[in-house]
């Protein structure tokens, strides 16, 4: 009996504390010049709007406190079209002034699934807060004379990623920061479309199980099964890094994989 409630105790320990993280943020930061005059970027991943546990109070405040050039958002904020307008919402309170590129990911074409006119809505909607969703297309910024073309690559499983067609209005005097949801798509691109290639997806495990049984089991994606599940890496020449994500997948829940927005500052 002792032993049957050490036990119910201890899982319910577990529980508290995986839940407890799935609202503990963590800001990585990645400097790839030590310049005060290069990009800012905020990158945000995996929104999971109806199991965010992260404040959007929080997430508003470091926006504001760390004022990037621009926020990249990579896909994944919804689950069924019931969810959209809490994201819009979400949107709407974090996006501040700050200029906002965003892509796609397999959740968000799933939950429009043979309703592509609802899917062109859900885009509309987004747009219409002064945000430019990328999908297979480029945005050109410029800062302290230095160019760089955002390039956004559609969702690898559920999209129709065009590599070529999102390269298509590219300067090419200028840096190419590509983003896609997938981190697979890095496997597709080489250092001609990208020079530096942000990502989401994997939420870095969410839930870590010993000898990377999450990604055996959960996943059928390339690079995990390389063993590049998240953070900084070196792919095809490509400078990447994989998001953990923000949001939750399934369950409101953690385990040694806290969420996460990164910031890059780019040469």
């Amino acid at each position: 009996m002792n032993t049957f409630l050490i036990i119910t105790a201890a899982i319910l320990v577990i529980l508290l504390y995986m839940y407890f993280e799935a609202g503990w943020l963590k800001v990585s930061r990645i400097d790839f010049t030590k310049s005060c005059k290069g990009l800012k970027i905020l990158h945000i991943s995996d929104v999971h709007i109806n199991m965010l546990r992260v404040g959007t109070k929080r997430v508003k405040e470091l926006i504001r406190q760390e004022d990037p050039d621009i926020i990249l958002m990579t896909g994944d904020y919804i689950e069924k079209p019931v969810h959209a307008s809490v994201f819009l919402d979400f949107l709407q309170k974090i996006k501040l002034s700050n200029k906002t590129y965003i892509c796609l990911g397999n959740h968000d074409y799933k939950a429009y699934k043979g309703n592509n006119g609802s899917l062109e809505i859900f885009i509309k909607e987004i747009k219409n807060l002064h945000v430019e969703v990328l999908i297979n297309s480029s945005a050109h910024i410029e800062k302290n004379s230095f160019s760089y073309n955002l390039i956004g690559i559609d969702d690898l499983r559920e999209g129709n990623p065009n590599i070529e067609k999102a390269v298509e209005g590219c300067s090419p005097a200028a840096t190419n920061i590509a983003f896609s949801h997938n981190p697979d798509m890095v496997l597709n691109l080489s250092r001609k479309h990208a020079d530096y290639f942000f990502c989401g997806h994997f939420h870095g495990g969410q839930i870590w199980m010993p000898f990377g049984l999450e990604y055996t089991f959960l996943r059928k994606d390339k690079l995990c099964r390389m063993g590049i599940k998240r953070g900084l890496h070196k792919i095809n020449g490509i400078t990447a890094y994989l998001n953990r994500g923000l949001g939750n997948v399934e369950v409101p829940f953690r385990f040694f994989s806290r969420p996460e927005i990164s910031i890059y500052n780019i040469p």
